[in-house]
C-alpha cells in the first residue's frame, strides 16, 4: 500500500507537466484534437435532442405499454421527426426506391400496362404519371391527416381507382400499403446514424393504417406484425416472373436513374440490381450470371459505404437547422396553384416552382450540362391544384365531374373519425384470407365469412 501511494505521488503531477510540454512542441495539433473532441461532444450532444424531447414530453420508453395509448397527433409528430428533420434523404429514398416492388406482381404490373401511365411509347406521359403519384403519396403522410391537402390528395387517388371497378384488388393496395410503411423503416435500422425507436415503427404504422383505411382497403390488420405475417401469404400467392413487371419496373429504373449522366448509367443500374432483393430481380426477370456473381461484392461495398456515411453523419455532422418540405404548406401566392418540391430521385420537373437558384444554381448547370429538363411551363412550373393531378379524362366535362367528386370525397374524409373506411369498388374477394377482423370501420370491409378468390391471376 505504502509503494502504491508513494507511485501516485510521484505519477500525478507528471500529468500537468506532459501535457504542456506535448503542448509546446506541437501546439496545432494538440489544440485541434481539442477542439475536434468538443465538436463531437456538441455533436453527439444536440444529434439526440429532438428524439429525447418527444421521449421526456411523453414518457415513451421500449416497452410497449409506455405508448400503447399514442394518438394519431403524436404519431404524426413523431413522424415528421423523422422524415423532417432526423432522416429526410434516407426516410424518402427508403419509400421511393421500394417502387419497385409491387410492380414485381402481375396482378399490379399487368393494369399498369394496360392503362398505359406508368410505361407509354411517349416519355412525357409516364414521366408525369409516376410525377403526380410520388406527388400524392408523399403527400398522404407529409401533410395532417384529416387536413384539407391530405384528404384532396386521398380522395383524388380514391377518384382515380374508381375508374377501374373491380378491376383493383384491396390487397394490393394493401401490400403497397406495407410497401411505403416498410421501405423507411427497413433503410434507417440498416444504415442510418441510429436506429428507430419501436415507438416510432409504431407511429409510422398507426398512420399508414389509417391511410390505408381512408384508401378503402376492405382488410386492414389492427398490428403491424399481423401485416408482416399477412404479406408472406400474399407474396407467394402473387409474386412471380411475368413480361408486364419488366415493362413497368424499366420505366420506373429509368425514373430512377433520369439524372444520371448516360456514361455512367450501366454502373448505376448494376448498383441499384445489387440493392434490390432477389425476388425483384427474379419477378422481373434481370437475373443474369454476371449480375449473380458480382452482386454479392457489389453489394457489400455499397453497404460498407451507407454504413460509414451513416457513422460520419451521426458522429461528425450537426442536425439540420431546417425542416425539410415534403409536400406544399400553401398555394404559390402569384398563381393560387401548388408547386411540390423536387424529391430524392429527380426527374421531369413536373410542378416544381421555377426560380433563380434551380435554373442557374449548381445543380442546374449540372442539369443544363448534360440536358436535362428544368423547371419550365411545360412542365406546369405555375402550379397545379390537387383535384386535377393524375390523368385526365378526354371529355371537359367528364373532368370536371372528376374533380367534383374529388373536393366532395375530402369533405367527407376532413369531417370522418379514425378507422373510416372509404367506398372503393375494389373487387369483393380477397387474394388472400384475413388473419382478424382488423382495424377500423367493418363498413365497406370483407365479411367476416369471404373466402380467398378462385380468379386466375395474369399469366398463372
Amino acid at each position: 500500500m505504502a509503494f502504491s501511494e508513494a507511485s501516485k505521488l510521484e505519477v500525478l503531477p507528471l500529468y500537468p507537466e506532459m501535457v504542456q510540454n506535448l503542448f509546446e512542441k506541437h501546439p496545432y495539433p494538440v489544440l485541434a484534437c481539442i477542439l475536434l473532441l468538443l465538436y463531437v461532444y456538441t455533436v453527439r450532444s444536440v444529434r439526440f435532442r429532438r428524439i429525447n424531447a418527444i421521449k421526456k414530453n411523453y414518457g415513451f420508453t421500449s416497452d410497449p405499454k409506455s405508448y400503447k395509448h399514442m394518438t394519431m397527433e403524436q404519431a404524426q409528430e413523431i413522424e415528421r421527426n423523422l422524415a423532417e428533420w432526423d432522416f429526410p434523404f434516407l426516410y424518402e429514398f427508403g419509400w421511393l426506391f421500394d417502387f419497385l416492388r409491387p410492380s414485381s406482381s402481375p396482378i399490379l404490373s399487368d393494369l399498369l400496362v394496360r392503362t398505359g401511365h406508368f410505361s407509354n411509347p411517349d416519355p412525357m406521359i409516364a414521366h408525369k404519371r409516376q410525377s403526380d403519384t410520388v406527388c400524392l403519396m408523399a403527400a398522404l403522410i407529409a401533410q395532417p391527416l384529416k387536413s384539407e391537402y391530405n384528404s384532396l390528395a386521398l380522395a383524388r387517388i380514391n377518384v382515380h381507382h374508381q375508374m377501374f371497378p373491380n378491376q383493383i384488388n384491396s390487397d394490393t393496395v394493401l401490400y403497397l400499403v406495407w410497401m411505403f410503411w416498410r421501405g423507411p423503416v427497413t433503410w434507417i435500422n440498416r444504415v442510418g446514424w441510429r436506429k428507430m425507436e419501436d415507438f416510432e415503427i409504431q407511429a409510422t404504422w398507426m398512420i399508414w393504417r389509417e391511410v390505408g383505411i381512408r384508401m378503402g382497403v376492405k382488410y386492414m390488420p389492427e398490428d403491424y406484425r399481423e401485416l408482416l405475417k399477412w404479406k408472406d401469404d400474399y407474396r407467394k400467392e402473387v409474386v412471380y416472373p411475368s413480361p408486364t413487371n419488366t415493362i413497368i419496373n424499366e420505366s420506373i429504373l429509368g425514373m430512377m436513374l433520369y439524372m444520371v449522366p448516360g456514361m455512367l448509367k450501366p454502373l448505376a443500374r448494376r448498383c441499384v440490381m445489387a440493392l434490390l432483393d432477389e425476388e425483384i430481380l427474379w419477378a422481373c426477370g434481370w437475373e443474369t450470371p454476371l449480375l449473380a456473381a458480382e452482386r454479392p461484392y457489389l453489394r457489400a461495398i455499397l453497404f460498407t459505404y451507407f454504413h460509414l456515411f451513416g457513422i460520419f453523419q451521426g458522429w461528425f455532422c450537426l442536425p439540420r437547422s431546417r425542416r425539410y418540405i415534403r409536400s406544399p404548406q400553401a398555394p404559390n401566392p402569384d398563381t393560387g396553384m401548388f408547386n411540390f418540391p423536387e424529391y430524392t430521385y429527380k426527374t421531369t420537373p413536373y410542378y416544381v416552382r421555377k426560380t433563380l437558384y434551380n435554373s442557374w444554381g449548381p445543380f442546374a448547370l449540372y442539369a443544363r450540362l448534360v440536358g436535362i429538363a428544368l423547371p419550365a411551363p411545360e412542365f406546369k412550373s405555375s402550379g397545379t391544384r390537387w383535384e386535377e393531378m393524375g390523368p385526365k379524362k378526354k371529355m371537359v366535362s367528364k373532368q370536371v365531374e372528376a374533380e367534383t367528386s374529388v373536393r366532395k370525397q375530402a369533405e367527407e374524409l376532413m369531417a370522418a373519425e379514425w378507422g373510416f373506411r372509404a367506398k372503393v369498388p375494389f373487387q369483393p374477394q380477397p387474394l388472400v384470407k384475413p388473419m382478424s377482423d382488423g382495424y377500423g370501420s367493418r363498413d365497406h370491409a370483407y365479411p367476416l365469412d369471404v373466402e380467398p378468390s378462385t380468379i386466375p391471376l395474369p399469366g398463372k
